[in-house]
């Protein structure tokens, strides 16, 4: 993919994920997307006043991060020099005030028209779809044809999604009439642009590794071949629980990665292409 693409992570909730999928599935994606080696680092930007949660990723070599302040009063020029770069971008914007102020900056700067796709985070609560909706109303009012994803995140699985996120999809057991769903009265014309982040271990354990999930299902050390050359060492039994956990991270990055990321990976491949898979 020879364009550089510019993808920007938003909500204006706290606690939805924001690192987690910039760093988790942004940064990956466009890791991945990138067809040079030697060009192969994204640039991650969190605006971010109050928390700096990208730099708990320290060992990831995918990205280089980058921490800017909200507050400058030079805001609209550091967005105009950071989205007129070469390079292939991750935004990763703070809740609450920022949120909005960013969004400013981005519109008085003419840079949101430099915005490849907006993701969008959220959980299951109510609130989660008010704040989405009101996100995506408010950019979709300065740029009509803006590209949206939004990404159901720590979905407990596939079979249960509707449920578990009704208040996306819409009354789905018919049982609250008088509920508007967020779906279908606030942004129809993009709800079927989602996909769920499911939730799992490893993304937990991988960022205890300063690591993403990503690069560790990429790793190529055979930890079950290390704890077969150690199974008769019983003074060893600290290794070998140590490899045995090891063991278990790597097969589990490998399946997340096979059955999550690449399946999102496509999925953002699509919106992008401007085509709508049902």
């Amino acid at each position: 993919m020879d364009k550089k693409l510019k993808i920007a992570v938003i909500s204006s909730k706290g606690g939805v994920g924001k690192s987690t999928i910039s760093m988790q599935l942004i940064v990956p994606y466009l890791f991945e997307r990138l067809e040079h080696e030697r060009d192969r680092v994204v640039s991650h930007y969190e605006f971010d006043d109050e928390n700096n949660d990208s730099f708990s990723f320290g060992a990831s070599c995918l990205s280089k991060r980058e921490q800017v302040s909200v507050s400058s009063p030079l805001l609209r020029e550091v967005v105009t020099d950071i989205l007129s770069k070469d390079e292939t971008i991750c935004l990763d914007i703070g809740a609450n005030k920022t949120t909005m102020t960013l969004i400013e900056a981005l519109n008085d700067s003419g840079m949101i028209y430099f915005l490849d796709l907006v993701v969008i985070p959220m959980l299951d609560g109510e609130q989660d779809g008010i704040n989405a909706s009101f996100i995506y109303s408010v950019l979709k009012g300065y740029r009509s044809d803006l590209k949206f994803l939004f990404v159901l995140n720590r979905a407990k699985d596939e079979e249960h999604a509707q449920y578990q996120f009704e208040n996306f999809f819409g009354d789905v057991r018919g049982i609250f009439k008088n509920i508007n769903a967020v779906k279908d009265n606030i942004f129809p014309e993009d709800a079927q642009n989602y996909l769920l982040m499911l939730d799992d271990d490893i993304i937990k354990y991988s960022r205890r590794f300063g690591l993403t999930a990503y690069e560790m299902a990429r790793q190529d050390r055979d930890f079950a071949n290390e704890l077969k050359n150690l199974r008769s060492g019983i003074s060893q039994e600290e290794a070998i629980k140590l490899l045995s956990f090891k063991n278990y991270i790597a097969k589990s990055a490998k399946k997340y990665n096979d059955s999550v990321l690449q399946k999102a990976f496509k999925k953002i491949d699509l919106i992008l292409q401007g085509e709508h898979n049902e």
